[in-house]
């Protein structure tokens, strides 16, 4: 995803007459892909943000980004404009608080000022490649600046969330739960029309003639290609990435005294794939357990 993203970002930049970008991955190879439309490459997050005004995250996971953002505080070392620190990645609405936590304790020792936004973003691996991400901004006065860098760079449009980087890291998280309940209900309707002789291939006519949104007609495609067991091969988004989404979303609810039954249920079929299957499938891959349990 931050590779499209990227990539996309500097090709705009490179056709409009801007500045290129200056981009870190830890497997330095990677990199070459968007340094062949322009971008310049360092060797650290922290020479990133001393390049820049807005640095980008796109990570892991949880920890990687407490790291990356403890490496750029520690290692601030120009005393320039502020520095905006926009994060897309998917993570536990904790995490957010931990870093806005650490950026208010540190602001009065580093050397310019720093902010830090949720700024989330969905669609697939092709709407990335395709410049079509929903990107959304939680930088308060500084939301148009992003939305202008965004869109139509690598993203079709933004979503607001004024100021609250932690309004806007519970938003993904929710909105991730609601993909997977899509997911859930796809792979159990499809079991049940398997085993009642509707069939797969005309439930997916049903979709695809009642349902055609690009994710739904994604994931249902997973469910009926290759004799059921597309998701083992064409993997957007992985078992663990989901199982980890789908418990940040019951944690979320829990924390407003709630419960999301169906995520309680996707996650029990994802973790049977987990234990029976293999953790690299696709997380569409949970209708699998369906139909073996």
């Amino acid at each position: 995803m931050g590779l499209e993203m990227a990539r996309n970002l500097q090709r705009h930049r490179a056709s409009t007459g801007q500045t290129p970008i200056t981009v870190y991955n830890r497997t330095q190879s990677k990199c070459a892909a968007v340094v062949e439309h322009g971008a310049h490459t360092v060797t650290s997050p922290a020479q990133v943000a001393d390049a820049s005004d807005v640095v980008f995250l796109s990570l892991l996971n949880d920890q990687a980004v407490k790291s990356v953002v403890t490496e750029i505080l520690d290692a601030l070392t120009v005393s320039s404009a502020p520095l905006l620190i926009a994060d897309t990645t998917t993570v536990h609405p904790d995490t957010t608080q931990w870093v806005l936590d650490q950026i208010s304790q540190r602001q009065q020792q580093l050397r310019r000022p720093v902010k830090f936004c949720q700024t989330p973003v969905w669609g697939a691996p092709p709407a990335a490649k395709a410049a079509q991400l929903v990107f959304v901004v939680s930088a308060g006065d500084d939301n148009s600046a992003l939305a202008a860098i965004a869109v139509p760079a690598f993203a079709r449009t933004t979503l607001d969330c004024g100021g609250d980087s932690l309004k806007a890291a519970r938003f993904k998280v929710l909105g991730n739960f609601m993909i997977g309940a899509i997911i859930e209900s796809l792979g159990e309707a499809f079991a049940v029309a398997h085993e009642t002789g509707v069939g797969r291939e005309l439930y997916l006519d049903f979709v695809k003639e009642v349902l055609p949104v690009p994710p739904v007609l994604g994931y249902a495609r997973k469910m009926v290609e290759e004799n059921g067991d597309a998701a083992k091969t064409q993997v957007g988004f992985n078992v663990r990435g989901g199982m980890k989404d789908v418990s940040y979303a019951i944690d979320v609810a829990k924390s407003a005294g709630m419960t999301l039954p169906v995520a309680e249920l996707a996650h029990e079929h994802l973790q049977w794939v987990l234990d029976n299957g293999d953790e690299s499938w696709d997380w569409s891959s949970l209708a699998y357990a369906l139909r073996k349990q």
